[in-house]
């Protein structure tokens, strides 16, 4: 009688180990590169808003956290706000083309670094062309018709024009654009993967905000056109 129930639970023993194996995934199975440590905590939806925009963000944005980006591989605040920018626009992609709405670690680690070479190599998501001014239309100051009217109506050909925008993704206001017959008219976009919670010294501020001249430069003079019932906490000028 022992020795049958030996051999029973023996049996189950293989028959569960049998099944662990099955359902065993080895993509799951992956050691930390330690790329997390350069990631801030994901903001919950609720919480994902901008009180300056008066909005909430078209997407659950991914901060970086430039104080190590800084100390671990020297990147300037330029190339910080590059990293997080193309990493955002590169996400925001892959979701779109797909039905996964998450990364796993090995995949967060591959885009990250990947990321990180394109802009350690020069890869730049905003192209600004040598000019020695720019005027920079923040598009959540105006309501959709003032926007329309406004974009109508002005000649963008005598200046370089940027749309910045506090609450867009890239893909979103590319999408808006193309909507509203605008997208031939070749804007530079500034949107909501820009915003970091680090001034241009990389230390820690409350909020999200950037620095507009130091993302221009400081030879470039900066026309800001926004409405009189906004206020501009989340862009920074000198």
């Amino acid at each position: 009688m022992k020795y049958l129930s030996c051999l029973l639970l023996l049996t189950l023993i293989s028959c569960s180990s049998g099944d662990l194996k099955k359902d065993y995934d080895p993509s799951l199975a992956y050691t930390s590169s330690g790329v997390e440590q350069f990631f801030l905590p994901e903001l919950p939806a609720w919480s994902n808003f901008s009180s300056a925009g008066g909005c909430f963000k078209k997407s659950s944005f991914h901060y970086l956290n430039f104080s190590k980006l800084k100390e671990n591989y020297q990147l300037s605040y330029l190339e910080s706000l590059e990293l997080q920018a193309q990493y955002n626009e590169r996400l925001e992609n892959y979701f779109r083309a797909s039905a996964i709405k998450f990364l796993k670690p090995i995949e967060q680690a591959s885009f990250f670094t990947n990321t990180l070479e394109q802009v350690r190599g020069g890869v730049k998501s905003l192209k600004i062309p040598k000019v020695d001014q720019v005027a920079v239309i923040w598009i959540e100051a105006f309501t959709d018709q003032e926007l329309k009217q406004f974009m109508k109506s002005s000649k963008f050909d005598e200046k370089y024009t940027v749309l910045l925008s506090s609450c867009q993704s890239k893909q979103s206001l590319q999408q808006w654009l193309v909507q509203e017959n605008f997208d031939g008219i070749g804007f530079g976009l500034i949107t909501a993967e820009w915003l970091s919670p680090f001034d241009k010294e990389m230390k820690p501020i409350p909020g999200l905000k950037i620095y507009l001249q130091e993302l221009f430069g400081p030879e470039i003079k900066i026309e800001f056109l926004n409405s009189k019932n906004k206020e501009m906490i989340e862009f920074i000028l000198p």
